[in-house]
């Protein structure tokens, strides 16, 4: 403002009619005080409103969350047609698959992310990261657990994290995923479950790939043998 006035250029209010004399002064500080204190008390409001919408549940706005539907109060409920999807994507991730296996899973089921896309890389990554699926709402520094119902028990979406932080820190994962085509494809003859691409390396150092049943991978049961 006073590198306006320095510039020859004036200042005049639409709404108020200011002198340019020393009453003039004094109302325009007035009119400038409040509202700066308007615009300040404005934001305050808006955080203690949003701060409340989390301790009660309530979604602070957006597109919502996969697996969610919203309420007329922006209440979140668990979607019974596209939860089931998200919590099979937790479970696959931390049986073997990775986060591209499991965009194609999902877009070759036809299922869309919550703007009605397909899913990408980046949002699968967001939807196996998004601590909402334990019930957990979060609004700048004030987290609040059990707030919503949750999808994903919280020991898979440990387990999921600890995998995630694993995979990051391994140079040749992406390498890894080329190596096992058919990982997501093959499914076990005795049990029917998933089988997923493995590697050791014998005395000589040569390197031998193949594929593992995942339920025997956890020994559950399953006693399929490992598949070249």
């Amino acid at each position: 403002k006073t590198q306006l006035k320095k510039n020859g250029v004036k200042l005049m209010s639409a709404t108020e009619i200011i002198s340019e004399g020393p009453e003039g002064i004094i109302l325009e500080s007035v009119l400038e005080g409040y509202a700066e204190y308007y615009s300040a008390d404005l934001a305050e409001k808006v955080v203690r409103g949003q701060t409340e919408n989390i301790l009660k549940g309530r979604c602070n706005g957006g597109r919502g969350t996969f697996g969610y539907t919203l309420d007329s109060e922006r209440k979140f409920h668990i979607d019974p047609l596209a939860s089931p999807f998200v919590l099979e994507s937790f479970t696959k991730y931390r049986d073997g698959l990775t986060m591209k296996e499991i965009r194609d899973w999902l877009n070759e089921n036809g299922i869309k992310n919550p703007v009605g896309g397909e899913f990408t890389y980046n949002s699968v990554e967001h939807m196996l990261k998004n601590r909402r699926y334990i019930g957990e709402l979060k609004f700048r520094d004030v987290v609040v657990p059990d707030a919503i119902p949750p999808i994903v028990p919280l020991e898979l979406f440990d387990d999921v994290q600890e995998k995630i932080a694993k995979n990051k820190k391994a140079p040749a994962r992406r390498k890894a995923e080329d190596d096992y085509l058919l990982t997501t494809k093959l499914h076990c003859g005795c049990c029917g479950a998933l089988m997923f691409g493995e590697s050791g390396t014998s005395r000589t150092g040569e390197v031998h790939r193949y594929y593992k049943c995942a339920t025997a991978k956890k020994k559950k049961g399953c006693k399929k043998k490992t598949v070249r």
